[in-house]
């Protein structure tokens, strides 16, 4: 399937909006330039609501309006229309038994009557949906009972979110905030659409209750009053299941309008600070705190650098160099007349120990000449004790000081790190304080622009948060439900298998269920067996795009920070660093990183799917720059059979030669409200809408040229 054309009007502030694509094959993107608030994802709504009807809008269209929020005062009621022109490959009977596949152009048209709301459920009538194929001789309408499995064999509705998605959506499969139950989850939905597991999973379904309905006809003897007990037990786990995933549904379906809600409403704090003659204000406020915290560090560190200092042999040897000089002297002498080291208690203490001195004499404790020549020794050595202790302490001192210099190079050395160290904190101070008073001042500018407007929106952004966070935890309390009910299930299925085995072999009842059961495990393996062998393709194809996307290749280069990228059978999402050190991918990645391995993990569900179809991306290069940035819209290309994106002047900068070379179709959308603040001209529209010129990613117009963000700020 190719888009070729897309006409929208009263889809919001959509109002007479006309679209192309390149069906180009050497030229096979169209780039859409739209700034933000500029109608990109309204776009995108459009074309799934053209397609698969309120089931593609948010919550199933029943709180989304599409009446055009500035006509409520004029208007009771409004057609809300979606025209798509497309192009796909049908198969064709051309003779008896025989069949192939030709190329057919379609022309699909839905619309229906929408009535104004200040919010609750939406009033939509007459919805309906005509098709037509183009032929030579004109257009010939299709039956209403085949348009449904003309666009479902087109693009099936199980892929939608594949095929179209955008940058922050696309970050769902690894984002931080969900638990590792719903980031499987979401990323199994993803793997059974590209399956079509649904039509097994309903065989699956029927074939357990036909097994069911068979047990409950068996006798009512042996063990079939068990078997029936487990045979409810099982059906209320099922029933539970039910009831908890359709809660998790809603619940997934609310935080994936709550996040794209949230972020648009950051996105709308952040542009509405910088449209107060302030463009740089958000920037140079967090490099202001990034600052701040730097010159804290600093100034800590060049503290400790001086305290330690105060402990330093170099402000010692200073401060008593001329004392020391001179105990030196002494210590020298005593040296040199062998005084050091010297003590007498030692030599004395040994002498008590024997009955002769040295010299001969008697010290024997028996006679009265030993007896007083111990007393003697004994008063000695009480004598000794100051002197030791003052012969020690000068022993000790000698050897620790005598490599010491003790001369004003001593000084000099510590007055000159002291110095040092007192001018960085010196330093480090000033550039705190001035990044103190210049972020007080950056907040009083802020608080400055907008008051009411910015207030409200950060109440609003702080009530969003809330309820996203109440939803993600109410997800995860679904998420574990289920598990545990699924384990309780096989438990029981496992109990209830060997119950069956005892029944009465003679009950054709009992070989009817064995013959269920049986059939139902064929398809539960074939089910397995068609999931594990597409993982494994998917996870390779998403390996080899991720690579290409990053520039890493580590083969070529030991030194690759990132080696591989897997899909697990766990369905999780992991990447890998040197020597399989494993990586948070939203963690552990930058924002450019991250988008690329989600966008890796959608560009290989469509490679593997062997879907045709076009690849509609709102804003996928945001937060990349440089050679990712190019290289990720060069693979997103390549993959891609169609590839639509709409992108920001922000986007486009740096990727200008890749759209030259690959771009059938680029023109322009711009919202006439964005002047006088974002636009140079007022455009030539007189009510609430966006407007298309063909300007290209190089080139501007009276309608579309926009004021530089640097001469917003001037």
């Amino acid at each position: 399937m190719k888009l070729i054309r897309a006409s929208i009007n009263n889809f919001r502030l959509l109002k007479g909006l006309t679209l192309d694509f390149s069906c180009d094959e050497s030229k096979n993107l169209t780039v859409i330039r739209a700034a933000n608030e500029t109608g990109k994802t309204t776009c995108k709504t459009a074309l799934l609501w053209g397609l698969f009807g309120n089931r593609a809008l948010p919550g199933e269209g029943k709180r989304y309006p599409l009446f055009p929020s500035d006509m409520k005062e004029t208007l009771q009621k409004a057609e809300v229309s979606v025209e798509i022109e497309f192009e796909t490959d049908q198969v064709v009977t051309v003779g008896r038994g025989s069949h192939e596949i030709q190329k057919k152009q379609y022309r699909l048209f839905r619309s229906c009557i929408e009535y104004p709301t200040d919010g609750g459920i939406v009033r939509r009538e007459f919805e309906g949906v005509v098709l037509f194929e183009v032929k030579p001789e004109g257009a010939e309408r299709i039956l209403d009972s085949d348009v449904a499995g003309i666009i479902e064999s087109s693009i099936p509705e199980a892929l939608k979110d594949v095929y179209f998605t955008d940058g922050d959506s696309a970050m769902s499969f690894i984002e931080a905030a969900a638990t590792q139950g719903v980031k499987r989850k979401r990323v199994s939905s993803a793997i059974e659409a590209l399956l079509g597991l649904d039509i097994l999973k309903k065989t699956i379904d029927h074939l357990g209750k036909s097994a069911a309905k068979f047990s409950s006809m068996i006798d009512d003897t042996d063990y079939a009053k068990e078997l029936e007990i487990y045979n409810d037990r099982i059906a209320g786990f099922e029933e539970d299941v039910e009831v908890w995933e359709e809660e998790r549904q809603k619940l997934e379906i609310d935080i994936s309008e709550g996040s794209s809600t949230l972020a648009s409403t950051r996105k709308k704090i952040e542009d509405a600070l910088k449209l107060g003659d302030k463009s740089k204000l958000v920037a140079d406020m967090t490099k202001c705190v990034r600052d701040i915290e730097r010159s804290k560090d600093g100034s800590k560190r060049a503290l400790d650098d001086i305290s330690g200092l105060l402990n330093s042999r170099h402000l010692s040897a200073g401060i008593i160099s001329t004392s020391a000089n001179r105990g030196l002297e002494l210590l020298n002498n005593l040296s040199e007349n062998k005084q050091l080291p010297k003590v007498n208690i030692p030599i004395l203490e040994e002498l008590l120990d024997r009955d002769k001195c040295f010299c001969g004499a008697d010290l024997s404790s028996e006679s009265e000449e030993g007896k007083k020549a111990r007393s003697s020794i004994q008063e000695s050595i009480e004598d000794s004790r100051t002197s030791d202790a003052q012969q020690e302490a000068a022993t000790s001192l000698f050897y620790s000081v005598r490599s010491e210099q003790f001369d004003e190079s001593r000084s000099d050395a510590w007055m000159h790190g002291y110095a040092s160290r007192n001018q960085d904190y010196s330093e480090f101070m000033s550039a705190l304080s001035s990044d103190q008073k210049r972020l007080i001042t950056l907040k009083a500018e802020r608080d400055a622009i907008d008051d009411t407007s910015l207030n409200e929106l950060r109440e609003l952004e702080s009530s969003l948060s809330s309820k996203l966070d109440s939803a993600r935890v109410q997800q995860g309390q679904r998420e574990s439900s289920i598990e545990d009910a699924a384990q309780r299930k096989r438990e029981a299925e496992e109990y209830r298998q060997k119950i069956e085995k005892r029944l009465n072999k003679t009950d054709s009842s009992a070989d009817k269920l064995s013959l269920s059961r049986m059939t139902q495990n064929v398809f539960k393996q074939v089910g397995d067996r068609l999931v594990k062998e597409e993982l494994r393709k998917v996870s390779d194809e998403m390996n080899r795009i991720f690579l290409e996307m990053i520039g890493a290749d580590p083969e070529a280069n030991d030194l690759t920070l990132i080696t591989r990228a897997e899909l697990t059978e766990d369905y999780d999402i992991l990447v890998y660093g040197p020597n399989g050190h494993q990586l948070n991918p939203d963690q552990d990645l930058n924002g450019a990183s991250r988008r690329a391995i989600t966008l890796a993990f959608i560009l290989a569900l469509t490679k593997v799917s062997q879907v045709e179809a076009p690849n509609v991306i709102d804003t996928p290069l945001g937060m990349m720059a440089g050679y990712v940035k190019r290289s990720v819209l060069r693979r997103t290309v390549s993959e891609g059979s169609q590839v639509i994106l709409f992108l920001t002047h922000d986007e486009i900068a740096g990727v200008e030669t890749i759209i030259d070379e690959t771009a059938g179709m680029v023109y322009t959308l711009t919202n006439p409200a964005h002047y006088p603040r974002m636009l140079v001209h007022q455009p030539d529209a007189t009510d609430a809408r966006v407007v298309r010129c063909e300007c290209n990613h190089r080139s501007h117009c009276h309608t579309c040229e926009r004021i530089n963000s640097e001469a917003v700020a001037a």
